[in-house]
């Protein structure tokens, strides 16, 4: 079975609309097991992701 991934996500630490804890509860409403945070020029949003991920298993 494939793996549903999007590998090219922006949060508010760049040019994205959501917060990092927006942005993780919203890949998981969709479904996606595997996403990648891309923040052009920063890793600002990174912690606040991780955190939020760890919400769910």
């Amino acid at each position: 079975m494939a793996a549903t991934i999007d590998l090219h996500l922006h949060t508010l630490a760049s040019d994205g609309r959501l917060t990092p804890t927006e942005l993780i509860q919203l890949v998981v409403k969709q479904g996606l097991e595997t996403v990648s945070i891309t923040d052009h020029d920063t890793t600002e949003g990174l912690a606040e992701a991780y955190e939020a991920a760890k919400e769910f298993p």
